[in-house]
């Protein structure tokens, strides 16, 4: 079995709060010195095709959005239920070094992996020990992931692009000011310029997003080398009272045609 989860998971928890406010004492908790690890997918050829990578998957997410599937990794209420199974980064590179000349990527993603303090030095003991490193991000925290490229510890940057900066606090769930979109532009023209392959990607969700929203996304990353369209699969959410629902194969095409217009390479992801 290719994905193999190496703590317990609480699937039937209570959801607490919504977008509520915790102390520092208690995030503290979840975000201290050594890399956070929640689970391994041991091996897939999805994040890079043509290449067999294994992922990393992080907790702890700066935004809150609605269709989130996995709020007891977002949550801080939640993630403190089970702060003390995460797994060890000892563990991790244990199982990496038995993977050498087997392994070529590895996928340092999900929730938001630039919150984790120990990322910068994760990465480079990655890459010291001869892996490709990709990373997911929803390019909130833009200084640490220009210092990986600076530093040339990226080989792939996936980025989120969640909605139209109208529509981002209704999709994200949290403020944004624009000092946030300043920094994700930035980002944009970093990317450009890095000589590093890069994605962006926008989980489609009906209630949220138009054929307007997906043209004017595009647009916003007009250049851009790859951009992946991922249609909303209905599930357990964050809000448990989320009302989106997914598009259809045909509404799905159109928007792919009308986001080529814009990008390098445009795709639906499935």
């Amino acid at each position: 079995m290719a994905e193999v989860f190496l703590y317990k998971r609480y699937q039937n928890y209570k959801l607490l709060i919504i977008n509520s406010k915790f102390r520092e004492k208690n995030l503290s908790v979840i975000r201290s010195q050594y890399m956070k690890i929640a689970w391994i997918q041991q091996s897939t050829m999805i994040d890079y095709p043509g290449k067999l990578a294994c992922i990393v998957f992080t907790p702890w997410c700066n935004f809150r959005c609605h269709f989130c599937h996995n709020p007891e990794l977002v949550l801080p209420e939640q993630m403190l239920l089970f702060q003390h199974d995460y797994i060890p980064e000892e563990t991790f590179f244990n199982f990496l070094s038995k993977r050498k000349g087997l392994l070529d990527w590895v996928s340092i993603c999900w929730w938001e992996p630039t919150l984790q303090s120990d990322l910068y030095d994760f990465a480079k003991k990655i890459k010291q020990m001869g892996f490709l490193v990709k990373l997911d991000t929803n390019g909130r925290d833009v200084p640490i992931v220009e210092k990986l490229i600076q530093d040339r510890l990226l080989d792939y940057i996936a980025i989120d692009l969640k909605n139209t900066p109208e529509k981002y606090e209704k999709t994200i769930g949290v403020t944004q000011t624009k000092k946030f979109f300043d920094e994700y532009q930035r980002l944009f023209k970093l990317l450009a310029k890095s000589g590093v392959e890069y994605e962006y990607r926008t989980t489609l969700v009906k209630g949220l997003h138009t054929l307007a929203d997906v043209e004017a996304m595009a647009k916003y990353i007009e250049g851009a080398q790859h951009y992946y369209l991922q249609n909303y699969i209905w599930g357990n959410t964050l809000d448990p009272n989320f009302w989106g629902q997914s598009f259809d194969d045909d509404e799905l095409e159109e928007m792919k045609k009308v986001a080529s217009q814009y990008v390098q390479h445009c795709d639906i992801r499935k």
